[in-house]
């Protein structure tokens, strides 16, 4: 999570009361480890107001005139929010104010949702190599995708923010449901949750959370005896209390029982041999049958497949004794590999898609060669330069493991079959003509029910850019998870 503790105007036009909300704030944030920046609001009211309504009692021109800040004053507040640890946010709200964000060396750019259909200002900001978070308060699906569009064709790193234009906003105005348009309609973006709502309400931010958001942004404070806080705003002592929901409701949502499995496994069936199996031997299913305990070391019946079709044991196993773990390993592991090539090549010509005398390819099997049909994936190696090419074919029931990669961006199109690429932890079904963007650092997987092929266009494949969430693939060295194949035509 990255929270943004949006000081607005809440700062009352003191520097110094400045530096006590960020010293507050930032006190919070070392006592719960976060990740987390303060934002300021960026104008230049001699242009940003008409001259004629300069001195008018309008509100927001009052309100703005009254804390109106320097740029020097600026300065040392961004200066004092580095030195408290903290990351530095900015919304611009006019293109004169663009040239501070370098000046005063802001890490993040804000676009709050009165700007997000502001072309003048967007058109400006879509050029700033800075992170970029869009709110979206009030802007129409359709509004949003030329936005998408523009910062996408910039290559900016960019995220929307869903938020609600009402202050306070009522509980039963919050629209929580927009966070899965945006993640559906916007699946390799981050999107975050800037919360308006009341403190004396219970906050939304856990919810948002639970939803999907990884960034959130809440208007922040501190009261004294002369400074009261607006009807939106949080004190440190509010923030917590939403923070604490936050990290109860996140330990929620991925804290895993140690002790399930085992338990579990207390009330499995194990395997048993119903005759006399000696070294050598393959299983069929007549000869093994299943009953209570499990005892250690023994396979279970979620086991069974691990020890037919074409596996032979290496052991003498008595008949109604127990059948354990390492009894059994593939006849053959040459004849396992030829069995995936043919698999290949006749789904290839079926498909009508044809290699080349050049290509190589990898069997990637990340629980062993015996392991594939269930884990893992066909590589088929086409191009790797500044950017790479690579085919993909997925088995029928494979799923290929949750990863990132650090360095490399992706792309998967579908060319023949189906496959479910898990995004962020989010399904989208993949279709063909419909490439999907992996952007580095995202976590992913995929699978298919009945086979696939995947076209990968790649920046440049690096061996061992891909981290795996399973700690136990990731103790493995290459040449342990993946078998080399060269010249892959000439195999066939």
């Amino acid at each position: 999570m990255f929270y943004i503790f949006e000081m607005a105007n809440n700062h009352q036009g003191s520097v110094a009361h400045a530096k006590l909300i960020i010293d507050q704030f930032a006190a919070m944030t070392k006592k719960y480890d976060l990740a987390a920046a303060v934002k300021l609001q960026f104008r230049q009211l001699g242009s940003f107001i008409h001259k004629d309504y300069a001195n008018s009692d309008l509100k927001y021109v009052k309100r703005f005139k009254d804390t109106e800040l320097s740029k020097e004053q600026f300065r040392e507040i961004v200066q004092h929010i580095k030195q408290a640890g903290l990351k530095t946010v900015a919304t611009p709200f006019d293109n004169e104010s663009l040239p501070w964000l370098e000046e005063l060396d802001i890490s993040v750019v804000k676009i709050a949702s009165c700007s997000v259909d502001d072309w003048p200002l967007l058109n400006s900001v879509s050029d700033i190599n800075k992170k970029i978070i869009i709110s979206t308060a009030g802007a129409k699906i359709e509004e949003l995708r030329e936005v998408y569009t523009l910062f996408k064709k910039k290559g900016r790193d960019f995220a929307f923010m869903h938020c609600v234009g009402e202050y306070p906003t009522p509980t039963e105005s919050a629209n929580l449901n927009r966070i899965n348009t945006l993640r559906d309609e916007f699946p390799d973006i981050e999107i975050g949750f800037s919360t308006h709502e009341s403190p004396k309400q219970r906050s939304l931010a856990p919810v948002a959370m639970s939803m999907g958001c990884t960034i959130i942004e809440k208007h922040v404070g501190v009261e004294t005896d002369e400074i009261k806080l607006n009807t939106y705003s949080c004190t440190p002592d509010e923030m917590e209390e939403a923070i604490l929901q936050i990290n109860e409701i996140k330990g929620a949502l991925v804290g895993e029982s140690d002790n399930q499995r085992k338990s579990l496994k207390s009330l499995k069936r194990g395997i048993y041999a119903s005759r006399d199996i000696n070294p050598g031997d393959q299983v069929n299913l007549e000869d093994l049958y299943f009953a209570m305990p499990v005892r250690e070391g023994q396979l279970d019946a979620s086991n069974v497949r691990e020890i037919l079709n074409g596996f032979e044991s290496n052991a003498v196993i008595k008949k109604d004794s127990a059948v354990l773990k390492g009894t059994f390993a593939p006849a053959s592991k040459k004849d396992a590999v030829a069995e995936i090539l043919s698999y290949v090549r006749g789904y290839l010509n079926a498909s009508r898609i044809p290699i080349s005398k050049k290509d190589d390819a990898e069997i990637s099997a990340h629980f062993g060669i015996e392991g594939f049909g269930d884990t893992g994936v066909f590589i088929i190696n086409k191009i790797n330069r500044e950017y790479c090419k690579k085919l993909l074919v997925v088995f029928p029931g494979q799923t290929h493991p949750t990863h990132h990669h650090i360095k490399k961006e992706e792309s998967f199109e579908l060319l023949n079959g189906d496959c479910v690429l898990t995004l962020n932890d989010k399904e989208i079904v993949l279709e063909k003509g419909n490439p999907v963007l992996i952007p580095q650092g995202v976590a992913h997987s995929f699978k298919s029910e009945d086979g696939c092929i995947i076209e990968e266009v790649s920046t440049t494949h690096i061996p061992g850019d891909s981290v795996y969430r399973d700690p136990e693939i990731n103790k493995l060295k290459l040449s342990e998870r993946k078998i080399v194949i060269k010249n892959l035509m000439e195999q066939w």
